[in-house]
């Protein structure tokens, strides 16, 4: 092959990487968290500002919650993102602060060792939801992520080309169709908005004593909240918002398995004490749901559930406001 015609096989290739990028970057601009921001524009005026994962975004109904508020002009927004951080949660914040001076109240939902838990990552992990990093506020990314040297390098290399800071888009289909095919002449697996209800089962410990564990280890170390926590509760605080964290409703497997333990308990305690000291307010919700019929999974509400959450955090609010 000679060398015209390398060079012209080099320029057709590099015509279709730059137009793939283009198309792509189109094709998803309608992304979860991009989604999230166009609401966010489209909502000015809020009072209250709901953030979190996905226990959140499933578990805080706005309407309900505006309703048994029931004290003049209140305005709810749920901002929470699914399979997201708080390195998102804090973006999230920033971005809703940027666009309306208006919010009072930001509530934070978490579970298990969220706050207290460094925000470690690789730079292989951040797709999907996660890969709102590379094109939100980056340099916020490379300040509270825990990133080894060659994964901030790579973090910033590939936020600049869509086909790679958004790879988690494509591989999703591949993922669905694969998961589709398995599914051939297979009993149905039960689902719900986030994804198979089992894989939820995978995030809670892998046993009581392993629970343990955590939790003596987080109640006794000295750094206390994980830094983008604390710095949720900064920022929302500096513009004049109060902080309410929230420890989420639990499905009463997840009560009766871990946190009816005294370590868990011991645990709370300290959280919570390192949260008042940080000038929040702390509201243990997790035994709030006891019927399991009203949560899609270990971990998340179903719409009634969320119904029955958001007017009891509503109720609670209300009177710790009296």
């Amino acid at each position: 092959m000679s060398a015209r015609q390398v060079a012209l096989s080099l320029l057709v290739a590099m015509i279709v990487l730059v137009a793939f990028n283009f198309w792509l970057r189109h094709s998803l601009r309608n992304s979860v968290p991009r989604q999230l921001l166009h609401a966010l524009d489209s909502s000015r005026g809020f009072t209250h500002l709901a953030l979190g994962n996905s226990l959140m975004a499933a578990g805080f109904d706005p309407a309900v919650f505006d309703r048994y508020m029931n004290q003049g002009r209140v305005i709810a927004f749920n901002g929470a993102l699914g399979a997201s951080s708080q390195v998102e949660h804090l973006t999230l914040l920033r971005e809703a602060l940027r666009r309306d001076s208006s919010i009072k109240v930001v509530i934070y939902g978490f579970f298990d060792f969220q706050l207290t838990e460094p925000v470690v990552t690789r730079n292989s992990d951040l797709i999907g939801n996660l890969a709102a990093s590379y094109y939100l506020e980056p340099d916020l990314a490379l300040r509270f992520y825990i990133m080894s040297p060659r994964d901030r390098f790579e973090f910033e290399a590939m936020r600049h080309v869509p086909m790679l800071a958004e790879r988690g888009a494509i591989w999703g289909k591949v993922e669905a169709m694969r998961r589709a095919m398995g599914q051939v002449g297979m009993p149905p697996v039960e689902t719900n908005r986030f994804g198979r209800a089992t894989d939820f089962g995978l995030l809670e410990a892998q046993s009581p004593d392993a629970f343990v564990s955590e939790c003596e280890h987080w109640s006794g170390v000295g750094d206390g909240l994980n830094k983008p926590a604390l710095e949720i509760i900064r920022e929302a605080e500096a513009r004049g918002a109060k902080v309410v964290i929230v420890e989420m409703p639990m499905h009463p497997f997840h009560q009766q398995h871990f946190y009816a333990l005294d370590a868990w308990h011991r645990y709370r305690n300290s959280l919570r004490t390192l949260v008042e000291r940080n000038g929040a307010e702390y509201i243990s919700a997790s035994g709030w749901i006891t019927d399991p019929g009203e949560f899609a999974d270990h971990l998340h509400l179903t719409p009634r559930g969320a119904e029955e959450f958001s007017r009891r955090l509503a109720l609670q609010l209300r009177s710790s406001q009296d």
